[in-house]
């Protein structure tokens, strides 16, 4: 095509002095002659020897006699490109659909050897250890840590996992608010489920952990406007499965079950689903679970069994200022300490010292007086003055509409 342009652009006139030879789908080759300034008219784009086509972005483009012997020669190239490669990918898709069979193995085979790669590079890079399998539907993980937390958190605090065998497989966990249980709970589960896929443990050997059936979560609520669940619903939902289908071999996580609703009717599922598992005795499954449903302990909703052990997450609290050691211990929590976790939250000191007083009058089952104004004031004066003219009103003698309208309408402006 460069050829054809110096061979076309001696056959120009001199005040031409470029051009080019191009080639446009549906169009050919056409000469490209850059527009001068005394092409004006549709006149003056005419040049002996080239049939004028369009004129576009200040070039004039032609059909010349080499331009149509391109045509002839070579054709529509654009077409003739589009045919050969829809005729590879055709012969392409014949032979990929022959060998379907062998690549399909292959990518299966290259995907496990990713997923080990992956497996093998987590566990040098953070330290993880090979569990030991067990079929005695025994769990022991020695400072167990969270495989996502303790990359983010530093230092990360470490706990121990037991459940069956010797050890209960009920835990029940109270502990103030943003003390770690949630974190804990996520943290055992990942490292039963990161055992049964094959992957090494984030925690220290030696570390025994029994392939588990299921594992059933009641954790997080995923709500959506296309369920057209409410969030308790969905709750229950997840913890009805539990109940229905968990065995022995079994792994339950539950997480502040209960805290959608009356606190009267969550607090009783919770405790009935509690009942539930320690009737089955051994076949009970391993459960963990959280609560701020205190009273469950004070009041002794559980029956004495020793497939529940009660664990708290330790903290130290002198008075003014509550600190998270994240350290799981036996025990159980006597407060949320939930005013001191929205103070270090940036909740206003007043409305937090308002919350403290309210909690304190219901523990004490006192009665609850609104914050006294200027307008509450004046308003218990309003009362006052009414029920005294009421009660001196002679209702056989008197005017009562006269009466409400001389004292109830004044009233309602201000005490006299």
């Amino acid at each position: 095509m460069t050829q054809v342009a110096k061979e076309e652009l001696k056959n120009l006139d001199d005040d031409i002095t470029e051009c080019n030879v191009i080639y446009l789908p549906q169009l050919g080759y056409l000469v490209a002659i850059p527009k001068s300034d005394k092409m004006k008219t549709e006149e003056d784009f005419k040049i002996p020897g080239l049939e004028f086509v369009f004129l576009s972005n200040n070039v004039v483009h032609y059909k010349s006699a080499y331009t149509r012997n391109l045509d002839r020669i070579l054709g529509d190239t654009q077409c003739d490109i589009t045919d050969h490669e829809t005729i590879i990918m055709h012969r392409l898709q014949d032979t990929v659909l022959e060998h379907s069979a062998v690549l399909s193995h292959v990518m299966e085979h290259t995907a496990e050897l990713d997923c080990l790669m992956a497996f093998a590079q987590s566990a040098r890079e953070f330290g993880y250890v090979q569990p030991i399998l067990n079929e005695n539907n025994v769990i022991e993980i020695k400072n167990g840590r969270h495989p996502l937390q303790e990359i983010v958190c530093s230092p990360f605090v470490p706990n121990d996992t037991f459940s069956g065998g010797s050890n209960s497989k009920i835990k029940i966990l109270t502990s103030p608010n943003a003390s770690g249980k949630s974190v804990y709970l996520k943290q055992v589960a990942l490292i039963v489920y990161m055992t049964c896929i094959g992957s090494f443990i984030p925690a220290e050997s030696p570390s025994t952990i029994c392939t588990v059936d299921r594992i059933f979560t009641r954790i997080k609520s995923q709500e959506s406007v296309s369920v057209g669940l409410s969030t308790f619903m969905l709750d229950i939902n997840q913890m009805s499965d539990a109940l229905r289908n968990a065995t022995s071999q079994s792994l339950v996580i539950v997480d502040e079950f209960g805290k959608g609703t009356e606190t009267a009717d969550g607090l009783a599922l919770f405790a009935s689903s509690l009942r539930y598992w320690i009737a089955m005795n051994e076949r009970c499954p391993h459960v963990f679970v959280s609560t701020h449903f205190h009273c469950i302990i004070q009041y002794n909703l559980l029956p004495q069994s020793h497939i529940i052990t009660y664990q708290t997450m330790e903290t130290m609290h002198n008075g003014e200022e509550l600190v998270f050691l994240f350290q799981l211990i036996p025990g159980f929590a006597k407060s949320s300490f939930a005013n001191e976790t929205a103070l270090q939250a940036g909740l206003p000191l007043e409305i937090v010292k308002r919350g403290v007083e309210i909690s304190k009058l219901i523990q004490e089952n006192q009665p609850i007086h609104r914050v006294d104004t200027a307008s509450t004031e004046q308003q218990l004066k309003r009362c006052h003055y009414l029920v005294n003219q009421f009660l001196e009103v002679n209702l056989e003698m008197a005017d009562l509409l006269a009466f409400l309208n001389d004292v109830v309408k004044s009233s309602s402006k201000g005490c006299p």
